[in-house]
């Protein structure tokens, strides 16, 4: 009976929150929404990002198929070779200062995979290669695997899904996509080239990690590549018949190869019993969807806390009168706190429902939209229950924890005044509080600029992370910095807001009213101003984010030449090692005007920087580097990390450095106009650089001629005395991005320095890029001008941007949940000021006073939260940029509109909707 008479009451207040809710349905759903929105988006981005991250069952599928291993030999027998149960590639083995295996050398024998494995056992050896095979519209390169890829082993990694397996040479299979791009039917012959030959097309087959639209072809061994036997180091071999379990495994790395056991991936060895320590489990898609998930629950528990919370008070302020008679009557604090934290337990759990529905519809919605048909993008359906449930369970505590404020003041109430009706007076804001909410803000800045520090330290070279635990502390640092920074703000964004209020105050009466309203009545005020800077928050930290990745990529990828322009390299070279110039310059210019409409063309000739065979024995002219311009290649996995300059000034080979032309042939290089300095740098016998690295301090650039025996296949001619040197005066002329021209003179000039350029490349501007089908002709047209080597052409279309789709797909997103935050917290902040509407209409206001009020309540509210979100959305990865872990460069049009655009549109949408109220008899009553 004890038992009972303890959850009696909370019962009761179950029952009366129940009823409560249903009785005051548009506010129940507005707390319900408020809910739902990011419970939501937490679901939606649980269901994604769980379907992008493998099982087992699907990791062996796409990766083995039916095999019982994948063996990969990647060094002479090394017996401290160790690897990652899970991750092969994954390894490591004991290296010196300079990078050098220390057990092995490196041109020791590799060990052959047949010797490792039982008899009886079967190795099935795959080989990745490309091919260049001819199309419905000229030629194409397409990716090519050799190997029995058709053996039903191989499903469901590779599948034959139309025609049948190769049984002859010449006989290959293609990808659905390969089959249309070829415009060939099953059955049909089509041409390989280089060398030339017949190919016949006679099935179609389906691999697990293609897209829909991927190109390829597939062969047996040596098909495309001509070697027929396998080729140790560079084939994986995939094993039948023998698994291998963690020993075994162990007994390969000593050998010089790695594994991937279907065994030891269905009973890994427990961690710390192996060496090799899985590190990086949490990398790639696994780290953004924890991270996603991380920001996106916090996220929830802020925004549900603000504005579930002031909701609950509106709430509790319109039932103060019901609660104040349960009270009359014998009801207890407890019980009163009980009604109110039940309305949260109630409301929550409804949110948390209608939020996971619309989160898992969205997202699988999305996913159906989004997949590419390939097994690894969305490896399955992986939607979990449990965790569904525990977002639901999570929504209902976050709930509860938003009434604990409105209920414990609810309980402490003045019975008497709340049965009179009486209004309790706003408190004015404390300064202790305001000093609490400095120190909170100074606490979160202090937290991300720690957080950023942690993030160098954990760096051994850029782009090399030698400390992954302390880089992921580093980022949740930086995550949570800004967040409590949050904190702060709401505690001294009553001084924000009066400041604030009192310019905006001068522009009319509205306006005046509006300030004084939104001053004045903070319980109103702060949950609009808390939930757009929350959103607005959220919104930025990802801008910025995707912003630095985006620049980072740029920054990191590597341009032949200027965006949207078309290259071909007039050399190739032979088996022997003799590099080949064609002189199909003029040819290939007119190829590229009447075939693909190009709108400029150059045809660019270049000295040569290195020999072109065994049988050129003479000088060639070196563009020497500055003295501290340097690049330690022996520092390991991430060599561009160790120079401070781009990478390939240093491994020039035989590509020239010195180029010769005309100002128009600069100018296209450049994709720019050539400089009134550098035109008579050009006049005057000097050269144009296009990197300051060349240009020594006396304001020439050093040209060495080198014997043509110092050559070697990265260009290092460190260690090699030059044989002359001649100093040219030059000048610095940058272009856009950096890319593969190294110095230009005149013709006339290189000329009169004793060298001979030769026509090596044809370079074409255009105003559009190129279709499939230009491309393939114009392969098949160089082919047709060498008679059998093929030229290389390349178009750079530079880096891919995420900011121009997902950048936009973001700010729609954030623009959603914030109107409907705003909505929400505009529309509680109405409804608590109904009363105040009242008195307007009362004394004569206008609709347009009204409206004018509505609108710059909005402004004051929802611009103040978006600047606050968008600064403190802006801290983390300015911190992050100040220590150059990541560079700082948001997008600036999709963050204005984010922070100055949304408030304007929610403040044009208060005014529009805002109906002032008609003073009748109800509104009587509501004034007594």
């Amino acid at each position: 009976m004890a038992g009972r008479s303890r959850l009696a009451p909370f019962r009761a207040a179950l029952r009366f929150a129940r009823r409560d809710a249903w009785a005051a349905k548009a506010r129940s759903a507005l707390i319900v929404a408020m809910v739902a929105i990011p419970v939501a988006g937490l679901s939606g981005v649980a269901l994604v990002g769980m379907s992008m991250i493998p099982t087992i069952d699907e990791t062996l599928a796409a990766e083995l198929g039916q095999a019982d291993a994948r063996i990969s030999v990647v060094s002479s027998p090394d017996s401290s070779l160790i690897q990652s149960p899970t991750r092969p590639g994954w390894h490591q083995d004991e290296m010196d200062p300079a990078g050098m295996p220390v057990n092995t050398q490196a041109d020791a024998a590799l060990a052959d995979p047949a010797s490792l494995i039982t008899p009886g056992a079967t190795l099935v050896p795959i080989r990745s290669a490309d091919v260049t095979i001819e199309t419905a519209t000229g030629i194409a390169g397409m990716s090519a695997v050799e190997g029995e890829t058709w053996n039903v082993g191989f499903a469901p990694k590779y599948t034959l899904v139309a025609g049948r397996a190769p049984s002859a040479d010449g006989e290959i299979l293609v990808t659905a996509a390969a089959l249309e791009r070829l415009g060939t039917n099953l059955g049909e012959t089509v041409s390989l080239r280089d060398p030339e030959r017949p190919a016949t097309v006679v099935g179609v087959l389906d691999g697990a990690e293609y897209a829909d639209a991927s190109l390829a072809v597939f062969g047996a061994l040596g098909t495309f590549t001509g070697d027929r036997e396998p080729r140790i180091g560079e084939d994986d071999f995939y094993l039948f018949g023998q698994p291998l379990d963690w020993a075994a495994v162990q007994q390969l790395n000593q050998s010089g190869a790695v594994a991937l056991s279907r065994s030891v991936l269905l009973n890994p060895p427990p961690a710390g019993t192996y060496e090799l320590q899985q590190s990086t489990d949490l990398q790639g898609v696994a780290t953004t969807v924890v991270t996603l998930t991380t920001v996106g629950v916090i996220f929830a528990v802020l925004e549900i806390a603000l504005l579930a919370g002031a909701a609950f008070t509106v709430g509790a302020r319109q039932q103060q009168r019901t609660l104040a008679t349960v009270a009359s009557v014998g009801g207890h604090r407890r019980t009163l706190f009980q009604i109110v934290t039940a309305s949260g337990l109630v409301l929550g759990l409804a949110g948390g429902i209608v939020g996971v529905i619309i989160g898992v519809t969205g997202g699988s919605l999305f996913m159906t939209l989004t997949s590419d048909g390939s097994a690894v993008q969305y490896w399955g359906y992986h939607l979990s229950i449990p965790a569904l449930v525990g977002i639901v369970l999570f929504a209902m505590v976050i709930g509860w924890i938003a009434a604990v404020l409105p209920a414990w003041t609810a309980s402490r109430m003045d019975v008497l005044a709340a049965l009179r009706g009486a209004r309790r007076a706003q408190t004015a804001p404390q300064t202790r509080r305001r000093w609490a909410g400095v120190f909170i803000i100074a606490t979160g800045v202090a937290i991300t600029a720690g957080g950023a520090w942690a993030g160098t330290a954990s760096f051994s070279a850029p782009g090399v992370i030698t400390n992954t635990s302390l880089y992921q502390l580093a980022i949740m640092l930086v995550l949570f910095g800004p967040v409590l920074a949050q904190v702060g703000v709401l505690l001294v964004a009553t001084v924000v807001l009066a400041s604030l209020a009192r310019i905006v105050a001068r522009v009319g009466l509205g306006a005046r009213l509006a300030a004084r309203d939104v001053v004045r009545n903070r319980s109103r005020s702060l949950p609009v101003l808390a939930a757009i800077m929350t959103t607005v928050f959220l919104g930025t930290v990802l801008l910025a984010f995707f912003g630095g990745s985006d620049e980072s990529n740029r920054a990191s990828y590597d341009r032949w030449n200027a965006e949207g322009q078309l290259m071909v390299e007039l050399g190739s070279w032979a088996e022997d090692g003799t590099q080949s110039v064609y002189p199909v310059g003029p040819d290939v210019a007119t190829i590229l005007t009447t075939q693909l409409g190009a709108d400029e063309v150059s045809v660019l000739s270049g000295v040569r920087s290195g020999s072109t065979g065994p049988a050129d024995t003479a000088a060639h002219p070196t563009v020497a580097l500055r003295p501290e311009v340097s690049c330690e290649l022996q520092s390991g996995s991430n060599p561009a990390g160790a120079c401070n300059s781009p990478f390939w000034l240093f491994s020039t080979g035989s590509t020239p450095q010195i180029w010769t032309g005309n100002l128009a042939d600069l100018a296209l290089i450049l994709d720019a106009d050539v400089s009134p300095q550098s035109q008579r740098t050009l006049e005057a016998g000097g050269a144009v650089s296009l990197y300051p690295e060349y240009v020594q301090d006396d304001g020439t650039i050093q040209i060495e001629w080198m014997p043509a025996s110092a050559a070697t296949d990265d260009g290092n001619t460190a260690d090699v005395t030059a044989i002359s040197t001649t100093a040219v005066p030059a000048v610095v002329q940058e272009p856009a991005h950096p890319i593969h021209f190294s110095v230009f003179m005149l013709d006339s000039t290189a000329t009169s320095l004793g060298m001979e350029p030769v026509p090596y490349r044809v370079l074409a501007s255009f105003a559009s890029a190129p279709d499939e089908a230009a491309q393939d002709q114009l392969r098949a047209s160089l082919g047709s001008l060498t008679g059998g080597p093929e030229l290389v052409a390349r178009y750079e279309r530079g880096p891919g941007s995420t900011i121009d789709t997902s950048g936009w797909a973001l700010v729609a997103v954030a623009a959603l949940v914030a109107f409907a935050a705003a909505a929400v917290a505009l529309g509680l902040a109405r409804a608590d000021g109904r009363r105040d509407d009242v008195t307007l209409s009362a004394v004569g206001a206008n609709p347009g006073l009204r409206r004018s009020v509505g609108f710059w309540q909005a402004v004051l509210l929802t611009g103040t939260g978006a600047v606050l979100g968008g600064v403190l959305g802006l801290l983390g990865p300015g911190m992050l940029g100040l220590v150059d872990l990541m560079p700082f460069a948001p997008p600036w049009p999709q963050l204005l509109l984010l922070v100055v655009g949304l408030p304007l549109i929610i403040a044009a949408g208060s005014w529009l909707l805002t109906r002032p109220a008609q003073f009748d008899e109800r509104l009587q009553r509501t004034l007594a």
